[in-house]
């Protein structure tokens, strides 16, 4: 049975499905085939029925993105589907102002490091897994609940916000290019890399983000046509696997109400 559904950067969320292709750059499972999503995709045009991805295409550098819809819209066939889950900015901002301009200044600061920190951290996790971290040995039930509601991370055991998911031999390899990059770095004037250089994880960064109308706008230059805002658990299409993508066992969104569901058809 050939694939008819393709996962991009799908992490470790995936369906173990031979109707589905999952790709990502770091396999974390023998599910997930390795590829460099930043280039052609290795699928053939017109062979896809849906296009999938959560959470990736803030990752991408905005000078590459305009390729990647592209490639999205290559490799489906014609009336086929791309579903995207993305940060909503305008939801963030939103938020930050509502509580804001209510004198509720923790919860708007908060909101601030959500949206900032992985667009600027200097090291992997940055000060939103430090808030996490503190999050989780307080043990405030309201605090654990609204990180939850608002990105979907339980918080039940320590791990960097952010930063994808890694195997042991990936984990390995990691640690050791990175203590060579930093052999490297002290080569670098000390003010340029304090300005210029940041040791976050590859896939840790978000490279820009997007309201609805500016993903929008992406879609439709790429050559997509009838895009519209889902909510996390509806879908054009007919048996799209809400659980476990986009969706929760307990029907909530997974990667929290900061997220923007959107489709559009090739």
């Amino acid at each position: 049975m050939s694939p008819r559904f393709l996962n991009l950067a799908c992490g470790a969320t995936c369906v173990h499905s031979p109707e589905w292709l999952n790709l990502d750059y770091t396999p974390l499972g023998p599910a997930v085939q390795q590829a460099d999503l930043l280039g052609p995709l290795p699928v053939a045009s017109g062979s896809m029925d849906v296009v999938y991805s959560s959470h990736f295409i803030e990752h991408v550098p905005r000078d590459r993105v305009r390729a990647l819809l592209r490639e999205c819209h290559r490799v489906l066939k014609p009336g086929g589907l791309l579903r995207l889950v993305v940060p909503d900015l305008l939801e963030m901002c939103s938020a930050y102002v509502h509580a804001r301009t209510r004198g509720e200044h923790e919860t708007a600061d908060r909101l601030v490091l959500e949206m900032l920190d992985q667009c600027v951290r200097r090291r992997s996790g940055g000060e939103l897994a430090a808030f996490y971290d503190n999050v989780r040995q307080d043990g405030d039930t309201t605090l654990r609940r609204w990180v939850f509601e608002r990105s979907g991370e339980t918080l039940d055991a320590p791990g960097a916000a952010g930063t994808p998911a890694r195997s042991g031999p990936s984990r390995l390899k990691g640690a050791l290019q990175r203590r060579y990059i930093r052999l490297l770095l002290k080569l670098l004037p000390r003010a340029f890399r304090e300005q210029n250089v940041s040791l976050a994880d590859v896939g840790e960064l978000h490279a820009w983000l997007y309201d609805a109308h500016t993903l929008g706008r992406l879609l439709q230059e790429a050559g997509f046509r009838q895009v519209q805002v889902m909510a996390h658990d509806r879908s054009n299409e007919p048996g799209f696997p809400l659980r476990p993508l986009d969706a929760t066992a307990a029907g909530e969104p997974r990667k929290g109400r900061q997220s923007l569901f959107i489709e559009a058809r090739a």
